[in-house]
C-alpha cells in the first residue's frame, strides 16, 4: 500500500513537472515573440530615426534580425521559400541536362555592381526630373555594359510615414542603400544623382553644336574618409572634362553646420554625389550629359577593376 501511494505521489510530481515545463515554454515563446515584435515596431524610430545618419551602420546583426522577423511574422514563408527552392533546383537541373545534351553554354546573369539612386527624387528640370535622368543612366548601363540596380522606392513616402522633414532625406536613402547592399553584396559603385538650383547661364554649356547641363561633384567633409572620396571624385571629374571641356563646375566640399557633410560617402570610397544642371535645364540638355556620364562611369569602373 505504501509502495502504491509512493508511486502515485511520484506520478503527480512528474505531471506537475511536465505542466511547469509546458507553461515555461509557452511564456518563453510568448516573451520572445513579443520582444521581436517590439523591436520591429520601434527599431526605426528608436535606432535609425533618432540617430544621426552619419553613424547608422548596416551590419550582420540587422540582417539576422530581419530574417528572424520574416520567419516569425510569416510562418508560411519558410515553407514557401523551401518549396520554391526545390522547384528552382528541379528547373535548373532540367535546364542543365538539356544544355549538356545540346553542348550549349549557359550564361548566368551577373549581379549588379553599380547602384543608381536619388536622395532628392522630387527635384525637377523644365520638362524632366532627376529620377528620370537616373533611370535613363541605369537603363543604359544595363543594356550595354555592367549590371546596374536602380532604386525605385519612394523617399517622399518614407519621410511622410515617419514624420520626417525633407532635410532628413539622406536617412531614407541611407536605409534603401543599406537594404540594396544586403540584397546584392556585389554592389561596389554608388551614384546619387541630383540637380542644382543655379540659373541656366551657370548650369549650361554648348560644345560641338550640342547643349549640355553642367556637372558638379559634391564631397562631404564630415566623413572621415573624405580624402579618398575626393580623390575618386576628381578622377571622374577629369574624365568628364576630357569628353566635354568646361562641362564640369568642379568639386564642392560641404560639411559642418547646415550641411549633411557625409552624403552616404562613408559607405564606400566609390560613393559619388553628382549635381547635373539646374532647374532651368531641359530634358535634351540633361540627357546629353547623361550620355557623357555613362561613358565616364564605364571608363572609371574598367580602370578600377
Amino acid at each position: 500500500m505504501k509502495e502504491f501511494k509512493a508511486k502515485k505521489i511520484n506520478n503527480k510530481k512528474k505531471k506537475l513537472k511536465k505542466i511547469r515545463v509546458v507553461i515555461f515554454t509557452f511564456f518563453f515563446f510568448f516573451a520572445y515573440v513579443f520582444m521581436i515584435k517590439y523591436l520591429e515596431n520601434n527599431k526605426l524610430k528608436k535606432s535609425v530615426l533618432d540617430e544621426d545618419v552619419n553613424y547608422v551602420n548596416f551590419n550582420v546583426s540587422k540582417l539576422v534580425e530581419s530574417k528572424i522577423n520574416k520567419v516569425i511574422n510569416n510562418p508560411s514563408t519558410l515553407l514557401n521559400d523551401t518549396i520554391k527552392n526545390v522547384k528552382q533546383v528541379e528547373v535548373e537541373t532540367k535546364k542543365t541536362s538539356v544544355s549538356d545534351k545540346k553542348n550549349e553554354n549557359t550564361i548566368k546573369k551577373e549581379e549588379p555592381v553599380i547602384y543608381i539612386y536619388n536622395t532628392h527624387q522630387t527635384e525637377e528640370y523644365v520638362d524632366y526630373s532627376v529620377y528620370e535622368a537616373a533611370k535613363k543612366l541605369n537603363d543604359m548601363l544595363n543594356k550595354n555594359s555592367y549590371t546596374s540596380y536602380f532604386e525605385e522606392q519612394s523617399i517622399k513616402v518614407f519621410l511622410e510615414q515617419n514624420d520626417m522633414k525633407y532635410y532628413k532625406s539622406y536617412t531614407a536613402s541611407r536605409k534603401y542603400l543599406g537594404e540594396a547592399i544586403i540584397k546584392y553584396p556585389s554592389l561596389t559603385y554608388f551614384f546619387d544623382i541630383h540637380r542644382d538650383s543655379v540659373p541656366k547661364n551657370k548650369s549650361t554649356i554648348s560644345y560641338n553644336d550640342k547643349s549640355y547641363a553642367k556637372v558638379l561633384f559634391v564631397v562631404g567633409t564630415d566623413n572621415p574618409n573624405n580624402q579618398i572620396n575626393y580623390e575618386n571624385a576628381n578622377k571622374l571629374n577629369e574624365l568628364i572634362k576630357s569628353k566635354v571641356p568646361n562641362i564640369s563646375r568642379g568639386i564642392a566640399k560641404h560639411g559642418g553646420k547646415g550641411y549633411n557633410g557625409v552624403y552616404n560617402q562613408d559607405v564606400s570610397e566609390n560613393t559619388f554625389l553628382i549635381e547635373i544642371g539646374g532647374k532651368e535645364n531641359t530634358k535634351e540638355e540633361v540627357e546629353n550629359t547623361i550620355n557623357i556620364i555613362y561613358e565616364v562611369i564605364l571608363e572609371y569602373v574598367r580602370g578600377v577593376i
